[in-house]
């Protein structure tokens, strides 16, 4: 099914606030790419600088790469906090890396991506690319040569328009009959088959984006707006899998997940923030996920088996671990718990860190236990929420996964936990 549905609810995906551009040093001037998508590389930026890909109709995935290293202004495509250097024209072949706040990019991308020349590519649900063009229509290129039925889910939406859905192909086109005014596409993955293969390549179930095309037009260069960044670590449950039992007919599990809808995504719209969602189904602290994922914390520095996961800092981490260790004895899964909090706070030395109680009440005293003893020994920026009461009988499709309702539920809890405990 390369079509798509078209849906009337407009939650999630990303919303577009006016970006403060970021400032930096006193680095060196940017590379500047080529002007077409037929132009040769552009010239190289140096590591204060930020080299831009080319504003072209056909834009590759890997544009717009960067290095942490030094930083300039971020006025005519010059590097913020993490300028963009290396070498990038047309076929956007830079450094590795992410861009940062305020930095010029062609393509803002927002999960855990792992981001080469000319595609990139990630396993995460809600990992999402936005771009801005001037056309009469848009469409995504896709590397399908590994993925297998079911394929992936997709959603997307030009401006702030409906929120549209299909299956990945290697086109699929998102939008025709434009006017010819600027746009704003986003495109999100929905949803996995967590039973095929997404942590070692070959990976099946993942997600290869190529690029956008543009008719009559191109992509433009944008600010990355600056907001306030969360990482929601957890399972199943985090990644968004069986939000629906069956969806508008349905009933596999690609279209049954739904990353758009799920309580992580909801939160991080309602806070106005920028996002990373990262589950795999199955997995627990002490056992391995569905498509053979590691446990959590063999698991958390990677993107996936044998490519690192980027320098990105969030200032607020949400863990939501434990409902696939509720067979653990309570030692067993202390420990293992003490060592995953660990592992995230060397990751993360800044962010303020939500230890949420599971849904379901999994280990709810080993939880609260280990944030009030790191509390005691000094961190206070770590918190545990109790969940208690925030689901019903109704808000769950088996039981264990939250359904719609109940994704929406627990976040506006957790939203107006947030606010409370003035976190971010």
């Amino acid at each position: 099914m390369t079509g798509f549905l078209a849906i009337g609810v407009v939650a999630c995906g990303n919303s577009t606030p006016t970006a403060a551009v970021g400032t930096g040093g006193s680095g060196g001037a940017a590379g500047q790419g080529g002007s077409s998508s037929s132009s040769s590389a552009g010239t190289t930026g140096n590591p204060a600088g930020g080299g831009r890909g080319g504003a072209s109709g056909a834009t590759s995935a890997g544009g717009d790469l960067g290095n942490a290293g030094g930083a300039g202004t971020t006025a005519a495509g010059a590097g913020g906090s993490s300028g963009a250097s290396g070498t990038s024209g047309a076929s956007g072949t830079g450094g590795s890396g992410g861009t940062g706040d305020g930095a010029l990019e062609l393509l803002h991308y927002y999960g855990r991506w792992n981001r080469l020349s000319d595609r990139a590519i990630t396993v995460n649900t809600g990992s999402h690319v936005v771009a801005t063009f001037s056309g009469s229509g848009v469409s995504a290129r896709f590397d399908t040569t590994l993925n297998q039925s079911p394929n992936p889910t997709l959603a997307w939406r030009i401006d702030a328009g409906e929120w549209q859905e299909g299956e990945l192909a290697p086109t699929v086109s998102l939008a025709t009959g434009l006017s010819g005014a600027t746009h704003e596409v986003t495109l999100m993955v929905r949803g996995f088959n967590e039973f095929q293969s997404r942590w070692s390549p070959p990976l099946i179930s993942s997600i290869t984006f190529l690029g956008f095309d543009v008719t009559e037009g191109a992509l433009q260069v944008s600010v990355r707006p600056v907001r306030p960044k969360i990482e929601f670590l957890g399972d199943s449950i985090t990644e968004g899998l069986y939000i629906w039992s069956t969806y508008n007919g349905q009933t596999t599990v690609p279209w049954r997940a739904d990353a758009r809808r799920s309580w992580a995504c909801q939160t991080a719209q309602n806070l106005g923030a920028e996002w990373r969602q990262v589950g795999f189904g199955g997995q627990g602290l002490l056992k391995g996920g569905s498509g053979n994922a590691p446990p959590a914390n063999d698991a958390f520095n990677w993107i996936y088996e044998g490519v690192p996961r980027d320098a990105w800092q969030p200032d607020l981490v949400v863990i939501n671990q434990g409902t696939n260790d509720s067979a653990a004895s309570a030692s067993d899964f202390s420990a293992a718990y003490t060592s995953f909090i660990g592992t995230v706070r060397a990751a993360y030395p800044s962010a303020k860190l939500l230890a949420l109680r599971p849904y379901g009440g999994a280990h709810t005293a080993e939880i609260a236990a280990e944030v009030s003893a790191r509390q005691a020994a000094g961190d206070t920026r770590i918190i545990y929420i109790d969940t208690t009461g925030w689901l019903g009988n109704g808000d769950f499709t088996d039981g264990v996964h939250p359904n719609d309702q109940g994704s929406q539920k627990a976040a506006t809890a957790l939203t107006a936990a947030i606010h409370a405990e003035g976190v971010l």
